[in-house]
């Protein structure tokens, strides 16, 4: 009667064991299998089509690939590359800000993180518009350029634009795995690194950080420049403040956060680039490369099977590196630390 009196069922009708988890997971098993994998098969087995014009599958046929990837291969390519650069960016500009939120926000933690995330609560659409005035050739960035210096520069619709917009819409996806695997840090351990690893890395720092500066500088430049590294003023320019600053941080970094926090963190930077490098992969070759071609394929060419041969390497390629993502660190960690 007091299980009853309470809301709960009596032990003896309580579902059990395996069958019982089963029963309680089938709505969502149900509401997966009805609204994600059927379609998914139903787009993998329209790629595989004889008829590349018929909307129902018909026959079998590896044709529809072996059309399909020579010549967007590239496209491809490109999108993981830009998907990087834009992962790459998000953590340089959010890692700071979640540490120091974290470590030394105080009682103002709560209020600082959700005046850095409010911006985002607004329209996707309407900041991605914004993103365009804002680089256009006569925005406030390159239309006072022209006032002032008579050179016209655009940028809309290069690698450098794309990167830009999708870095500030994936910061939060960084923020706040990183801000939860930090405020996890065992603050006395902090305390006791305090006394063993009071000092910063210094040379040793800066030499490292110098390194994967040129590192990542010359992967931006490569990925900005459309994969042909041109070494002109400007980007040489780029690279040496990459090295410089990421030299300094090095320099900077103190102990406890190289030895410490940064490897009790780890399962929160994992979780931030499975939250960031997917979705980068996903929305800029939907929106900007493959998108286009499966929208021609699919409406102009009516080529149904390329459509779905399209969608369904990417989907693949989207899974894949999830896997790898995922075998670094297992599924449960990452929803302990998001």
């Amino acid at each position: 009667m007091a299980e009853a009196a309470n809301g709960r069922l009596p032990a003896a009708i309580r579902p059990s064991g395996a069958m019982g988890d089963w029963l309680v997971m089938s709505p969502a098993l149900a509401w997966l299998a009805v609204f994600l994998v059927v379609p998914l098969v139903y787009v993998a087995r329209t790629s595989m089509s004889a008829d590349p014009s018929a909307l129902t599958a018909i026959g079998w046929s590896f044709e529809n690939y072996t059309t399909m990837l020579p010549g967007y291969w590239g496209n491809l390519v490109n999108s993981l590359l830009i998907g990087l650069g834009a992962t790459i960016i998000s953590f340089a500009i959010a890692t700071p800000v979640a540490y120091g939120i974290s470590f030394y926000g105080g009682s103002q933690r709560t209020v600082l993180l959700f005046a850095f995330v409010a911006p985002f609560l607004t329209s996707y659409l309407i900041r991605v518009v914004s993103w365009q005035t804002l680089l256009g050739a006569n925005g406030p960035i390159f239309g006072t350029f022209l006032h002032l210096t008579g050179a016209e520069v655009r940028i809309l619709g290069t690698p450098f634009a794309v990167i830009a917009g999708l870095s500030y819409q994936l910061v939060p996806f960084v923020l706040l795995p990183l801000y939860a695997a930090f405020n996890r840090v065992d603050r006395t351990l902090c305390a006791a690194a305090d006394d063993l690893y009071s000092a910063r890395c210094g040379a040793r720092g800066a030499f490292g950080g110098a390194v994967a500066g040129l590192v990542v500088g010359l992967l931006l430049l490569f990925i900005v420049s459309g994969r042909q590294l041109v070494l002109d003023r400007g980007s040489l320019g780029g690279l040496a403040a990459c090295v410089v600053v990421a030299a300094l941080v090095g320099w900077r970094m103190t102990e406890r956060f190289a030895l410490i926090i940064l490897p009790l963190s780890r399962n929160g930077f994992v979780a931030a680039a499975v939250l960031t490098f997917i979705p980068a992969l996903g929305d800029y070759v939907n929106a900007s490369l493959l998108g286009n071609v499966i929208q021609a394929k699919f409406l102009v060419e009516l080529d149904y099977a390329g459509a779905a041969a399209a969608a369904t390497v990417l989907l693949v390629t989207a899974l894949a590196l999830l896997l790898v993502l995922l075998r670094i660190m297992r599924g449960r960690e990452i929803l302990d630390v998001v």
